[in-house]
């Protein structure tokens, strides 16, 4: 199982090598993190923090990455990577 959340980790990040993309999606997945956290708040920051998530994560790539996002092969890949990644990149960010 190690390996299988390896490789999926190593294919999304081959997804997101531009600079910008990792930008735009690494505050796309802050708002996700904080819709989750407002679902049990107010669901309509839920919402407005989804539609923000998507339409960075989607500028990132069609704009900066010129690739199709993977959420929309295999939504459950962009969808546990992404956070994922997003973590480690804040856990490393804070050990530096």
């Amino acid at each position: 199982m190690i390996e299988r959340i390896r490789a999926d980790l190593a294919a999304y990040e081959k997804a997101h090598r531009n600079p910008w993309n990792q930008r735009l999606h690494y505050i796309a997945f802050a708002c996700a993190f904080f819709g989750w956290v407002f679902l049990l708040i107010d669901w309509r920051a839920t919402v407005l923090l989804a539609v923000a998530h998507y339409t960075l994560s989607w500028i990132g790539h069609f704009f900066f990455e010129k690739n199709k996002p993977a959420s929309f092969k295999r939504p459950l890949l962009g969808f546990y990577a992404g956070f994922l990644w997003f973590f480690f990149t804040t856990f490393r960010a804070g050990r530096n």
